[in-house]
């Protein structure tokens, strides 16, 4: 069976612009609801100052991350002019082309990339499921 990949992208707000932020994803929320089913969970959250965001991706498989990030270059160079990159973090076995690009994107921002792809066991809950 196979495990499921938790990606966190750490953003910082770019001053002044957090409500133009806050406008953006939500439109980015209805565009992976409904471009991307394979995303279990896209979620953001800011810290206590505002300053930074992160956002949590949760994927059922390797597939289904990839999936995801097609079009996710142009997805992100979108929110460039409200977000910069502070790094990125990889929980599973992703696949080869999704670290490329995160390595890629962390190296021209000056972010870092974290990876652990060794699962110790563990399970994601489709909907309706307790």
């Amino acid at each position: 069976m196979p495990e499921p990949i938790v990606f966190i992208s750490r953003n910082r707000i770019v001053e002044g612009r957090r409500g133009e932020f806050e406008t953006a994803y939500a439109h980015a929320v209805d565009l992976i609801r409904v471009t991307k089913p394979e995303t279990a969970v896209f979620a953001a959250y800011a810290d206590e100052t505002g300053a930074e965001v992160r956002v949590v991706h949760v994927f059922p498989d390797a597939d289904a991350m990839a999936f995801h990030f097609e079009g996710s270059a142009d997805r992100s160079a979108s929110a460039a002019q409200l977000i910069a990159p502070i790094g990125f973090e990889v929980y599973g076995q992703a696949p080869f082309v999704a670290i490329d690009q995160l390595r890629r994107e962390a190296s021209a921002a000056g972010a870092s990339v974290e990876v652990l792809p060794a699962s110790l066991g563990g399970f994601l809950r489709g909907p309706g499921h307790v």
